[in-house]
């Protein structure tokens, strides 16, 4: 089959927050995963000169209110354009909807997701993580569900060479890694939880500022049985997922979460948020527990009861199955290649 060449473009914003932002993380991901599979894919540089008539797919990342504008100036170079709006929202489909039609033309006021709106009708392909995240697409921004494609994202580490020799050194601890200093991470209520309920728990990832932190360290206070890594490397997390007996991820919000798809693959119990969007990728599976973020004793009580429950290697099968890079591929190639998203509604295997 013809090589692919697909041009990848970043919103302003993801430009500005660098590593840390998720849409960029997101993409990369993608980016890895088709030039892997023999496409060419470029990340489009602002500074550098393109033929743009050259790209057999022309894919977005994220949005903002020159989303409109911007799609319509390329389409005269090349009409082969794809978006990734990324959208995590917990309003209601309804409650959106009216905020797809705050803007005006005329006097040129535009509105992120008026912008949005417009500019989606445009597109040949609306990639969505989630079927939760299409029906905004089709609900809130009145989006032809032929052009809707629901793409999930792949897990981001390696897999284990033997997933057995894993589940063997699992020990009784419960890991959270994100970006802790965030609130929609929900790390204060996970650390009353481990308080309260008495389970080991051990917080990686960024805490941010001294004055951000602050909150969490306050309510760790001399617990002993929390511990704080900070940053890991990649090497550091696959050795801390292959010891995890439970991963914990009670965000508030949350597209998808690929650290706990990260984890799952290692084998660990996973106690996930009850937002649709990441507790989608999870279906019928025994070794997770879906939980309400907002509820202390629930955390507490959901991952007491997976630290009490034998690991298994469903839950690594369920990853390889549907979320390995060559499933990924399949679903782009499928969408790239013009498609109508009705041919091709794939679902998870069990």
């Amino acid at each position: 089959m013809k090589k692919r060449k697909i041009a990848f473009i970043l919103y302003q914003f993801g430009v500005l927050s660098g590593r840390s932002n998720g849409v960029r993380s997101q993409a990369l991901s993608t980016f890895n995963i088709l030039n892997e599979f023999g496409d060419e894919c470029v990340l489009i540089n602002g500074w550098e000169h393109y033929d743009w008539k050259s790209f057999d797919a022309i894919h977005i990342y994220g949005y903002d209110t020159a989303i409109h504008t911007f799609i319509k100036a390329l389409l005269s170079r090349n009409p082969n354009i794809y978006i990734s709006p990324i959208i995590d929202s917990t309003k209601s489909n309804f409650i959106y909807k009216w905020a797809t039609f705050n803007g005006f033309d005329k006097l040129r006021l535009y509105s992120n997701n008026y912008a949005l709106r417009k500019a989606l009708q445009l597109v040949k392909g609306v990639c969505a993580r989630s079927e939760h995240e299409a029906k905004f697409y089709r609900e809130s921004f009145g989006i032809n569900p032929q052009k809707i494609f629901t793409i999930p994202l792949s897990y981001g580490l390696e897999a284990p060479k033997n997933i057995y020799e894993v589940l063997e050194k699992k020990e009784n601890f419960c890991f959270h890694l994100s970006a802790l200093y965030q609130d929609r991470k929900n790390v204060i209520r996970l650390v009353e939880a481990a308080k309260k309920y008495g389970f080991k728990l051990v917080l990686a990832g960024n805490k941010g500022s001294d004055n951000q932190f602050l909150k969490i360290k306050q309510a760790i206070g001399n617990a002993a049985n929390i511990t704080i890594l900070g940053f890991v490397s990649n090497e550091e997390l696959k050795e801390i997922y292959s010891k995890a007996k439970v991963f914990a991820l009670p965000s508030t919000n949350e597209g998808v979460g690929i650290v706990a798809m990260d984890a799952a693959l290692y084998g660990c119990n996973i106690a996930m948020t009850n937002l649709k969007g990441p507790a989608e990728y999870y279906p019928n599976i025994k070794t997770v527990e879906i939980l309400n973020p907002y509820s202390v004793d629930d955390i507490g009580e959901k991952i007491v009861k997976l630290l009490n429950q034998d690991n298994d290697d469903n839950i690594y099968k369920h990853m390889l199955l549907n979320y390995s890079g060559s499933s990924i591929y399949s679903r782009l190639e499928h969408m790239y290649d013009g498609q109508n998203s009705d041919l091709f509604k794939e679902k998870l295997k069990y």
